[in-house]
């Protein structure tokens, strides 16, 4: 099995990912994908893939953060350096997010253009050199959507919309694009019932399992935090939904990652 998304490089894992990784390959875990959030992470992410065989970067600046930037051209240069490592196999994460976080200040018009201007810096990196994008979107799936398509008119890319959350209407676009749907722990939560359709939706052959660790915390685990071996949770939980044994998922699921990321 394959965790395509994983945030081992955040400070949550400091002084334990030799032991987190342990655990998830005695699991059975084959593969894991540490996600950058800025230039720092992402660096970090190169960092442990470098050390650690079953690990693989993907770099990108997520929106969260992009009041931090003062120069977009120098975060395009820092990315495009970053991709040369051979263990960076994806883009991300990147996307648009307005949901409005406690202790931050709203979204204004000024932060949704940046973001956007952020947004087509990944989607120009990942257009000029092949790889896959991995695609954070909260609160703003029509504005993404509408950015995205319009970018792919005259261009193709692939990659994967990570923690998927939204409508049927968004999902049938997103696998109309040719994206993939990656899901979480947050499926086993009772009170989300909605994302349990979203996977009775999605065709398999374009499903992938995420733990976005340390976040998302599957059940029986919630309020603890999340690691990579959890992650055999979401997939039994995604068994259940699709009336199929957890086996064939692990076996699906670790397939497409690795389509998907050229693994």
């Amino acid at each position: 099995m394959i965790d395509t998304h994983c945030h081992l490089n955040f400070k949550a894992f400091d002084g334990d990912v030799d032991s987190v990784v342990r655990r998830f390959t005695q699991k059975g875990g084959e593969g894991l994908i540490v996600v950058g959030a800025k230039i720092n992470s992402s660096e970090k992410a190169i960092e442990i893939s470098n050390r650690q065989s079953i690990c693989y970067a993907a770099v990108g600046y997520h929106p969260h953060h992009v009041n931090e930037i003062t120069n977009f051209e120098e975060i395009e240069i820092q990315l495009e350096s970053l991709i040369r490592n051979p263990k960076v196999v994806a883009i991300g994460e990147t996307g648009i997010d307005f949901h409005h976080y406690n202790n931050y200040p709203a979204i204004d018009l000024e932060n949704k253009n940046r973001q956007k201007q952020l947004f087509e810096i990944h989607l120009n990196i990942a257009n000029r050199n092949k790889l896959p994008l991995i695609i954070h979107c909260r609160d703003a799936q029509q504005e993404l959507m509408q950015f995205l398509s319009n970018f792919m008119k005259d261009k193709c890319l692939t990659g994967v919309f990570h923690c998927f959350d939204g409508d049927k209407d968004y999902l049938k676009s997103v696998l109309a694009l040719g994206f993939y749907i990656g899901f979480d722990g947050n499926i086993t939560y009772k009170a989300n019932s909605h994302l349990r359709d979203l996977v009775s939706q999605t065709p398999l052959e374009r499903l992938v399992v995420e733990t976005d660790s340390p976040y998302l915390t599957p059940i029986p685990f919630r309020g603890q935090r999340n690691e990579p071996s959890y992650i055999t949770y979401t997939i039994d939980c995604i068994a259940q939904i699709k009336n199929t044994i957890s086996e064939d998922i692990r076996k699906i699921t670790m397939n497409n990652a690795k389509e998907l990321f050229n693994l």
